[in-house]
């Protein structure tokens, strides 16, 4: 039996078993002979001691989690199992990827001393924001702003404006101010990295772009009238504004945008909005002598008409027909004309004329002998055919003369030589604007001798 404080009993085996720490020796004996071991010292291992090292979540949803393991003691060779897989072990002693929930892990070392952790992963509430924004006052004025209200995630919380660069995130800046109108983002990080972002617009401000649109209206005696009325780019804001000719007092404005019949010269109409922005529009009126018309009876079926005062560039209608600048009208037929000038304001008066037509009169001989009658062939009353085409034939249907516009006449000569007495024929295409009329024909040309 062993020498120590307690002595066991004989026995028949030389197993002993459960053993507590301390110093043995075994006799042996057979019959009378007996024999003692040396000393025996039987010790037990340090403690089997587990440092676990536990990360929660970092971002809701993230699965992120980890614990690590750091053993000492017992007889190395550890092994780790995690719930729910308990039963199945590893060397590795960490684990991540942990979605958040209770979890227990057993570390066991080479003699089948182990140890149980049990521990618990959360994850952070969902990290959120809201906003107010607040738009430009003013029409490209710059100054919209937004203000953050932020939760949620892990404290504290970074910022950055229209971009996630690190660099540019800020931590607890939560205001933004002197914003353009447009699109923005602002991005918010919590301390953990977790990240969300807000897309936001800021309107743009009360728009008094525009123009001071000036108007001229004519009576029908040719009188011109004058007024202006502000023409805003954004009519919406029309009906909160205030309106003051060559004034800025608030006191002296007035709610129509229209001012009429105003002196000559230079003016400007201030205009104030209900919310505080301000423009001003500069302008031009002029003042103009009555627009007046007068017709007369110029060459042979034309139409002269002289139109003075108003604001001039005028354009003349003739019958009601289109718009021309031309101030002279060659008619078809007799009868009242009707001609209207507008000048370039669209003031406009109205004055008639009775005219007679005179027709082209084709001559059916002539008699080139000298005695200035006669002498050449030339159809009368041609002068409003400018681009009239006349040629002349022989019998033999030979061109003998072509004449240049309306300003020719025929003498009876082909090439320097006078021709004989006898037929010839003529083609005529008035060619006029509207009178497109051909004449084919022959006269005669009679020589005395």
């Amino acid at each position: 039996a062993a020498l120590t404080s307690l002595v066991r009993p004989d026995q028949s085996t030389g197993r002993f078993a459960d053993l507590a720490v301390g110093t043995y020796y075994i006799r042996v004996q057979s019959f009378d002979c007996i024999t003692t071991s040396q000393a025996i010292q039987i010790d037990e291992p340090t403690p089997l001691v587990v440092t676990p090292t536990i990360s929660d979540i970092s971002c809701t949803d993230a699965d992120d989690g980890s614990i690590v393991l750091d053993v000492s003691g017992g007889s190395g060779d550890y092994l780790f199992a995690i719930s729910p897989n308990l039963n199945q072990f590893d060397s590795e002693n960490s684990f991540d990827g942990l979605a958040p929930g209770a979890y227990s892990v057993i570390v066991q070392d080479a003699n089948g001393c182990f140890e149980l952790v049990e521990f618990t992963l959360t994850e952070p509430t969902v990290l959120s924001m809201t906003s107010t924004v607040s738009d430009e006052i003013c029409f490209e004025s710059a100054d919209g702003a937004i203000s953050l209200q932020v939760s949620g995630g892990t404290a504290p919380y970074s910022t950055s404006l229209n971009s996630n660069l690190d660099t540019d995130f800020v931590q607890d800046v939560f205001d933004y101010s002197g914003l353009p109108s447009g699109m923005h983002v602002v991005f918010i990080r919590d301390a953990n990295g977790c990240e969300i972002s807000e897309v936001f617009e800021v309107g743009s401000g009360v728009n008094l772009a525009g123009e001071a649109a000036v108007i001229y209206e004519c009576d029908p005696l040719g009188f011109t009238s004058n007024s202006v009325q502000v023409i805003f780019e954004d009519t919406s804001v029309a009906a909160d504004v205030l309106y003051g000719l060559d004034t800025n007092d608030p006191g002296l404005m007035q709610l129509d945008p229209l001012f009429e019949n105003l002196t000559a010269g230079n003016h400007t109409i201030h205009v104030i909005h209900s919310n505080g922005c301000a423009n001003s529009f500069d302008f031009e009126v002029n003042v103009f002598d009555p627009l007046t018309l007068q017709l007369s009876e110029g060459g042979i079926n034309q139409i002269l008409a002289a139109a003075a005062g108003g604001s001039g560039n005028y354009s003349f209608s003739y019958n009601g027909g289109p718009e021309t600048d031309e101030a002279d009208y060659y008619i078809r037929e007799t009868g009242t004309y009707t001609v209207t000038v507008t000048d370039e304001n669209g003031c406009s008066i109205t004055e008639e004329i009775y005219m007679e037509f005179i027709d082209i009169e084709i001559p059916n001989f002539f008699t080139p002998d000298g005695d200035g009658q006669n002498d050449v062939w030339q159809p009368r009353n041609m002068e409003p055919y400018p681009n009239i085409f006349i040629k002349i034939y022989d019998r033999y249907g030979r061109t003998i003369f072509t004449f240049k516009g309306n300003q020719d006449s025929w003498d009876g000569q082909y090439q320097l030589v006078d021709l004989p007495s006898g037929d010839y024929w003529y083609i005529i295409r008035l060619n006029g604007i509207e009178d497109k009329r051909e004449f084919v024909g022959h006269f005669t040309l009679y020589r005395v001798r």
